[in-house]
């Protein structure tokens, strides 16, 4: 019988067996429907195995997370722009799936040897330039393979049954559905402690599975290495956890034990009998440290009595046998990573273990915001989470968190909590972000009592605190207190020294906002502070000035380009369709950004509920693409602006719940996302059936050749839209303004949009 190549390079029965042809072009449309999907799938897959060893690597730093994802956006636009009518055969994609699948295996590689590429020195950051340059070498190729996909398949997709409602917008959808699937794949790996490592080569395995799907003889090329390429990874497989160690030894020789938590990656190190345990690779304690029973000794000692006490976190640094040593009634522990403490118990010393182990002490796994808004009253609350450098951690130095310290304390009660600093100097962006959170704790208690040193010591109260030594030696030896540096000296040193008078002295002379849920100010100081280490003149910058001053008329003025911008390109219908795509990709990021954040501020950074979010992010994006992928624009403008309104609806509902202050439950929250991510397909969708010409008609929406030429440009419109919301929206708009005025950015920027529509 003669054959015939289809549009996808596959051969094909001649359209004279009418039947044969028909059957042909379903099998072709089902494959790339599946192939969309599972581009979905795989991106993110990759996308976060990438982000979250790229945040290792650079010792848990945020902002350079926020960098990376906007290098994937990036990366993923250029590859869609790259991608060409040419491109869009059987042959091609298969090819561009099998070196998806080598490289992403390599980039992982990549990165955990980075430091030692680089010649970094153990624990100190590289230069500047090199830790910029490693995210774009890492992200780059599978980020350009990533978009590359998505414009050949999606071509495939809508030309396989042309008589048939296959637009771009379904295309999206299809997509969309498959990063939902991703995000909670992603989930389900942590949840089960599966390893980045066997993550990778069982995602690698399934890139290749994909590429042997594909129908037609063009694939052929890459047949063979693909199964070769599965059959590799299969046989790695049960090694993954010995790769892990090997790859992780790398840059911690004397590893004992290493593991990815839904938090970090938690190393376990050891030597000559100390115990070391870095968390992102950031030393979160070692076992002949003396800050914890410093830490625990200097707060217990200014209550009279602690009966009951409250820690949270720090529950594996020797916290807890010094408390022990004030004969307390009782020990509540509240830590949140429950993975982590199991690694690390069978390393710690025995004395540690027994002090954890046995009453009066209670270990509890738990949210500490949420567990102390339902807990008890305490003498002591002790707050021993990591300094305030990202949205996970600066949640436990809040106004509203003090807010709820202060409730659960009993009359007299004490909270107390230790910030890292320089001894003897104080750079400006670290005054300022003490100040804050100085601020913050005397907006709640009226006596604030800051100890100094190379961790700094502070408690407050209601009631007036000691401030002098000879009180709190007397208890000393009352309770028979063994310490190996609170003694009576010691105490008197801390409150006799200059730096006791200086830094009550700084703290009240500095300006700056109160450090809350909704304007977390430490973002803006932990980004100087970054900075500094690079650029030493950056301490001295003043960021110490309110949105009224600098961000308002910056937001006002590019505002204001914005609608010019969209004033130009209103005549011309490819520019519309770019700007509305833009625009629907940017104000989605940035309302699931404020959104998670909001939720990891109110109710915790539990990993399961972030996935969960996600998901309800990516269902709403997929069913609004899917349920607007019809051709024919609606008609009249007030149809047409159906969507803009919504959005802009959306926003101000958004800024509302944010100004209330309320902490949102999982049902609702997850609402939130999936209208946020509705709504922002929808406009995607909505973006495709833009079509006046120059002639004043409407260009058609059935024309093959308009629907494969709106292909790349949109889908990476969209992404670059998406990478401008995570990058200005996390770096700059939410670390300077909070998260209220990035909102109220997005709603006119939605209804600047209806000049395009």
């Amino acid at each position: 019988m003669k054959t015939a190549l289809s549009p996808g390079g596959i051969a094909a029965p001649q359209p004279s067996r009418r039947e044969g042809y028909r059957t042909h072009r379903g099998v072709v449309h089902g494959t790339m429907q599946l192939i969309l999907f599972n581009i979905g799938l795989i991106s993110l897959l990759s996308q976060v195995i990438l982000l979250r060893e790229l945040a290792v690597a650079s010792y848990g730093v945020e902002l350079i997370y926020l960098y990376a994802l906007g290098v994937w956006l990036l990366c993923t636009a250029a590859g869609a722009l790259l991608s060409r009518r040419r491109f869009a055969v059987v042959g091609t994609i298969a090819a561009a799936l099998f070196a998806l699948a080598v490289l992403l295996p390599v980039a992982v590689t990549f990165v955990r040897a980075s430091r030692l590429l680089f010649a970094g020195v153990p624990g100190a950051y590289l230069p500047l330039a090199r830790q910029l340059l490693i995210p774009i070498l890492a992200l780059g190729p599978i980020g350009l393979l990533a978009g590359f996909l998505f414009p050949p398949a999606a071509t495939l997709y809508i030309d396989a049954r042309p008589g048939a409602a296959r637009t771009l917008a379904g295309a999206y959808g299809i997509e969309s559905l498959g990063a939902l699937a991703g995000g909670i794949l992603a989930t389900l790996f942590l949840k089960f402690n599966l390893s980045i490592v066997a993550a990778t080569l069982l995602t690698s395995a399934f890139i290749s599975l994909n590429g042997l799907a594909l129908p037609g003889r063009k694939r052929g090329r890459t047949a063979w290495p693909a199964g070769a390429l599965v059959a590799a990874v299969l046989i790695a497989l049960p090694g993954a956890s010995r790769i892990d160690s090997m790859t992780g030894a790398w840059n911690h020789p004397h590893l004992l034990a290493t593991g990815d938590t839904a938090y970090g990656r938690i190393t376990v190190t050891g030597r000559s009998g100390q115990v070391a345990v870095f968390e992102n690779d950031v030393l979160a304690l070692e076992t002949e440290g003396i800050e914890g029973e410093t830490f625990a000794h200097l707060i217990a000692l200014q209550h009279p009595r602690p009966r009951r006490i409250l820690l949270l976190g720090g529950g594996t640094e020797g916290i807890v046998a010094a408390l022990r040593r004030h004969d307390p009634e009782q020990i509540d522990v509240v830590e949140l990573n429950e993975r982590m403490v199991r690694m690390v118990l069978p390393h710690l010393p025995p004395e540690r273990r027994q002090a954890l182990a046995t009453p009066p002490v209670r270990l509890v796994f738990a949210d500490p915001r949420g567990y102390l808004r339902a807990g008890d009253a305490y003498d002591l609350i002790l707050v021993a989470m990591p300094d305030p450098a990202s949205g996970q951690t600066n949640r436990f130095y809040t106004r509203e968190f003090f807010r709820d310290c202060a409730a659960r304390l009993r009359p007299g009660g004490i909270v107390g909590l230790r910030l890292r600093a320089a001894e003897n100097i104080w750079p400006p962006p670290l005054t300022r972000r003490m100040a804050g959170i100085h601020w913050a704790l005397r907006a709640e208690f009226p006596h604030v009592l800051f100890l100094p040193g190379a961790t700094n010591i502070i408690t407050a109260s209601i009631a007036p605190l000691p401030e002098d030594a000879a009180l709190l030696s007397a208890r000393w030896a009352d309770r028979g207190i063994e310490a190996r540096m609170v003694r009576p000296a010691y105490l008197e040193y801390l409150f006799t020294n200059d730096r006791f008078g200086e830094i009550r002295r700084i703290l009240g002379a500095t300006e700056t906002a109160v450090n809350s849920d909704l304007q977390p100010v430490c973002y803006r100081y932990t980004l100087q502070i970054w900075l500094s280490k690079f650029f030493p003149r950056a301490s001295f910058l003043d960021f110490a000035v309110s949105h009224r001053d600098l961000l308002m008329p910056l937001a006002v003025s590019s505002l204001l380009a914005v609608a010019g911008s969209l004033l130009l390109v209103r005549s011309y219908p490819a520019g519309r369709r770019i700007a509305l795509a833009a625009v629907a990709g940017f104000a989605g990021m940035i309302l699931q950004n404020v959104l998670l954040l909001y939720y990891q501020v109110k109710n915790g950074a539990l990993y399961q509920d972030i996935g969960l979010l996600m998901a309800s992010f990516m269902a709403g994006l997929a069913l609004g693409a899917l349920l607007m992928r019809r051709r024919r624009p609606p008609a009249g403008k007030l149809r047409r602006g159906a969507v803009p309104a919504g959005f802009f609806t959306l926003a101000v509902l958004i800024h509302f719940v944010l100004f209330r202050q309320s902490g949102l439950g999982l049902p609702i929250m997850a609402g939130l996302l999936a209208l946020s991510g509705f709504f922002s397909g929808a406009l995607f969708a909505q973006a495709a059936q833009v079509g006046p010409d120059r002639r004043g008609g409407h260009s058609d929406p059935d024309d093959p050749e308009r629907r494969r030429t709106l292909t790349a440009p949109l889908y990476a419109a969209d992404l670059l839209g998406g990478a401008a919301g995570a990058v200005f929206g996390g770096l700059i708009l939410i670390p300077a303004a909070g998260l209220a005025l990035p909102v109220a950015i997005t709603a006119v920027l939605i209804v600047l949009s209806l000049l395009v529509v």
